[in-house]
């Protein structure tokens, strides 16, 4: 199994939690209970954790290209649901 983690410092980073999983919940599966999330993409979970300052993020996959390719499709609907803010997103892989 490959993993991606990253800690997005963000204004009100629950509330662009909601967003992106609304956004997600129009193409697959999203559970979302309080300050946590999860999307379920094909064979590559993503889980949300809404802290005080940060969004956390992780992904598992079962190969390197899939990780990679829902790396970039996680960061780059974040960035359109949360436009307004000044934010990087910086993943580990494990």
């Amino acid at each position: 199994m490959f993993t991606a983690h990253a800690n997005v410092i963000m204004p009100t980073p629950a509330r662009y939690m909601v967003r992106l999983c609304n956004h997600f919940a129009h193409r697959v599966p999203v559970h979302r209970e309080g300050d946590r999330a999860r999307i379920e993409f094909p064979n590559a979970p993503c889980s949300l954790h809404a802290q005080a300052a940060t969004l956390d993020m992780r992904i598992e996959a079962g190969d390197a290209a899939a990780l990679e390719r829902l790396k970039g499709i996680v960061a780059e609907h974040l960035k359109q649901v949360a436009a307004k803010e000044a934010f990087e997103i910086n993943w580990t892989d494990s």
